[in-house]
């Protein structure tokens, strides 16, 4: 009795011991990422303070070479020849700091693509858990929702309208907005109820007699 108690005892230990350790190298991967993405913000706007500030200086420069030459020599402008070649200079560093900025741009994006996706899994478990899901639909031409908005649908109470993708918009506003056939509607609630409201969106109304 006493040897089983105790591999019991070793076995749930064990498993704790891993779950904390899983745990930490979670936490510690995500932190990590966080991290990744406020050096590689850091980064992308030093470079677009660096190009604002050699903007300004070719202006000033462009300036300096439009002058009269009684100016320039007031102002003591470089020659010609030299002042065309600090502009082409500071081109040449403009182009240079914005390739660099290009190819931060997309590692910040990845970054934050990754981190997305795991806080969905997160969400996509924690619906599970309490028999929820989310949806995302396409409202299809002759559907009963399209032409409504939200409130004239009637749909069940644990079921709620998150987000109406059109086009490049986002729409929130849900109590005024009419759904349109080719519309992006996600939808958020308990599975069972979710799956009554998805002919709505989905299938057309049929013809009366």
């Amino acid at each position: 009795m006493a040897a089983e108690f105790f591999r019991r005892i070793r076995k749930e230990f064990k498993l704790t011991a891993r779950g904390i350790h899983e745990t930490v190298l979670a936490i510690s991967e995500r932190v990590n990422r966080k991290v990744q993405i406020l050096k590689l913000h850091w980064q992308a706007a030093s470079l677009d303070d660096q190009i604002e500030r050699l903007h300004q200086q070719l202006g000033a420069e462009l300036c300096a070479a439009l002058a009269s030459p009684d100016d320039r020599q007031t102002h003591g402008a470089p020659a010609a020849g030299s002042t065309g070649q600090h502009l082409a200079e500071i081109a040449s560093r403009v182009r240079l700091l914005k390739k660099e900025l290009l190819r931060v741009d997309p590692l910040v994006r990845q970054i934050e693509s990754e981190a997305l996706r795991e806080d969905l899994l997160i969400l996509e478990r924690d619906l599970f858990l309490r028999s929820a899901t989310i949806e995302r639909l396409w409202v299809v031409q002759g559907a009963s929702a399209s032409g409504c908005t939200a409130g004239q649908l009637g749909l069940p109470s644990s079921v709620r309208v998150v987000a109406v993708l059109r086009g490049p918009a986002l729409l929130v506003s849900f109590d005024t907005v009419l759904f349109r056939p080719g519309d992006t509607v996600i939808l958020l609630g308990l599975r069972d109820e979710l799956k009554t409201v998805l002919p709505l969106f989905l299938e057309r109304k049929r013809a009366t007699a």
